[in-house]
C-alpha cells in the first residue's frame, strides 16, 4: 500500500494524519528532487557529446547555468544572401549553426544566434520556410513542411520563453535580476529585501525555516512575487513559514548557487577545523560583488533568526542545515556530493557564528549572534525541568541537551536563557528548550 493511500484513508482528526501528511510531502520532494537530478544529469551528457561534436572549433562555455539543448539536426538557411546546409544544435537560450556535419568530422560553427527579448521568429513567404530576427535575419526552410513546422514551433517556444524569464525574478541570474529591478538598494534584489521584512517582524515563530509551508499557497505566492512590477499586499493569505518556503525557493531556484559552482572545490576541500576560517574568508573573498553583497544580507538575516534561538529553536546549527544545500551545490549531484554536505554546513554555520571574522565588517554595522546570556538581571531559581528539544552547545559556557533528560535550573536570565545543572556541569541553555516544572 502506497503512503498517498494510506494518507487517503486516514481521517484529518487522526492523531497520526498530520505526521503522516508531513511524511508524503517530504517523500514527495525527496522524489521529484532525483527526478530533477536524473534530468540535469542526462542534459550534461547531451551538452558534453555536444561538445565532443564541436571540439577545437567551439572555444566558449557551452556548460552554463540553466543551459538545456532542447534539439539538434539538419536544415536550410539563407543568410546574407547565401544558402548552405547547417547542422544546428539548438538550446533554450541560443542556437549554434555549424557547417553541415560529416560522419567521423567536427562540426565547425558558422553562426551563433544568442536568443534576447528582441529575437523575433515568423513564416516565411512559402509553408515550408521561416524566418528569425537576431542582429541579423536568417531565413530556415525544409523540403518537408512538417519538419520545418517542427523547427519553427522548436525556435518560437525557446525564443518566447526568454522574453517571458526576462520579465521574471525567480529562476533568473542574479546579475540579470539586478540590472531591471529598479527597487533594489546596495545589490539586494527587491523580493528578498520584502520577504526579509516580513519574516522580521516576528522571529519569535517556533521552527521557522525548518517547518515547510504550505505548497499551494507557497506556490501563488511565488507568481505573485515573480514580477518586477509592484505588488499590493502580497502576503495577506501567508503565514510565516509560507513566506520563509518563498526566500528558500527564490534561493534555491538561482540558476547557480550564492557561493557559485566555480568555488565549490575549494569550499568542500575545508575540513571545519578552526585554522581554516582564514582560509574560508579568503574563498569568500572570490565570489562576485552581486553573490558577496547578497550573502551578506541573507547570513545577516540568519544572525537576526539565530539570535532568537531560545523562542524559535533555531540555532546556527539548525540553519546551517536547512540552508547549507540551498547555498552550495556542484553542477551535477552526485554520491559525492551528500559527503560534503558536513563541510557546507560547517561553512554556513561558521558565516553565521563568526561573520566579524568571515566577513570583516565594523561592529557598528552589523548583527552579532549572542552566544551567551547578555541580561543584568537574572532571576535566581532552583526548579527540575525536562528537556523538549535537542540543543548542541555553541560555547564554553552553554551545555548540551538531550531531548528527555531532566535538568535542575538555577536562574533565568532576561535574554531568554537559563542557566542549568546537569550531573556535576552546570551552564546555559536557551530556556524555550525547556519544560520547567511548576513547584
Amino acid at each position: 500500500m502506497s503512503f498517498e493511500t494510506i494518507l487517503k484513508h486516514t481521517p484529518r482528526k487522526h492523531p497520526d494524519h498530520s505526521r503522516l501528511s508531513r511524511a508524503h510531502g517530504m517523500m514527495t520532494k525527496l522524489y521529484n528532487f532525483i527526478q530533477e537530478s536524473v534530468t540535469v544529469s542526462k542534459n550534461r551528457a547531451k551538452i558534453l557529446e555536444c561538445k565532443r561534436k564541436l571540439g577545437a572549433y567551439f572555444e566558449g562555455q557551452l556548460l552554463a547555468p540553466g543551459r538545456v539543448l532542447v534539439k539538434e539536426g539538419s536544415i536550410n538557411v539563407t543568410s546574407k544572401g547565401k544558402k548552405a546546409q547547417r547542422y544546428i544544435f539548438l538550446f533554450n537560450d541560443m542556437a549554434i549553426l555549424t557547417k553541415s556535419i560529416q560522419k567521423g568530422e567536427m562540426c565547425r560553427p558558422k553562426d551563433i544566434l544568442v536568443f534576447t527579448e528582441n529575437t523575433k521568429v515568423t513564416v516565411g513567404k512559402e509553408p515550408h520556410q521561416f524566418m528569425i530576427a537576431c542582429e541579423d535575419t536568417y531565413l530556415l526552410e525544409s523540403e518537408n513542411k512538417q519538419v520545418a513546422d517542427a523547427w519553427r514551433l522548436d525556435f518560437s517556444k525557446q525564443i518566447e520563453a526568454v522574453l517571458s524569464r526576462s520579465r521574471n525574478v525567480f529562476g533568473v541570474q542574479l546579475v540579470e535580476i539586478l540590472k531591471k529591478d529598479s527597487r533594489q538598494q546596495d545589490g539586494i534584489p527587491y523580493v528578498v529585501r520584502l520577504l526579509v521584512k516580513e519574516i522580521e517582524k516576528d522571529l519569535t515563530v517556533k521552527g521557522i525555516y525548518r517547518v515547510p509551508g504550505n505548497d499551494d499557497v507557497v506556490v501563488g505566492l511565488k507568481k505573485v512575487l515573480d514580477t518586477f512590477e509592484e505588488v499590493k499586499n502580497p502576503f495577506v493569505k501567508a503565514s510565516t513559514f509560507d513566506i520563509a518556503a518563498a526566500l528558500k525557493l527564490f534561493l534555491r531556484e538561482l540558476p547557480e548557487p550564492l557561493l557559485t559552482f566555480d568555488l565549490y572545490e575549494e569550499f568542500t576541500a575545508l575540513e571545519g577545523s578552526e585554522e581554516e576560517k582564514s582560509r574560508l574568508k579568503e574563498i569568500i573573498a572570490k565570489l562576485p560583488k552581486e553573490n558577496l553583497n547578497l550573502l551578506k544580507f541573507i547570513i545577516k538575516h540568519l544572525i537576526n533568526v539565530g539570535n532568537q534561538s531560545s523562542t524559535n529553536m533555531m540555532t546556527p546549527t539548525n540553519l546551517a542545515l536547512i540552508f547549507g544545500p540551498g547555498l552550495l551545490y556542484p553542477r551535477v549531484e552526485t554520491i559525492q556530493y551528500t559527503l560534503t554536505l558536513p563541510r557546507i554546513f560547517w561553512i554556513v554555520q561558521t558565516m553565521i557564528e563568526d561573520y566579524d571574522a568571515i566577513f570583516g565588517e565594523d561592529k557598528n554595522q552589523k548583527p552579532k549572534y549572542k552566544k551567551k546570556p547578555t541580561g543584568n538581571k537574572k532571576k535566581k531559581i532552583k526548579a527540575k525541568a525536562t528537556v523538549l528539544y535537542q540543543y548542541a552547545a555553541q560555547s564554553e559556557n552553554e551545555l548540551n541537551l538531550v531531548v528527555g533528560a531532566s535538568v535542575t535550573v538555577l536562574q533565568n536570565d532576561p535574554s531568554g536563557w537559563c542557566e542549568v545543572r546537569i550531573g556535576s556541569e552546570s551552564g546555559w541553555v536557551p530556556a524555550g528548550y525547556l519544560q520547567i516544572q511548576s513547584s
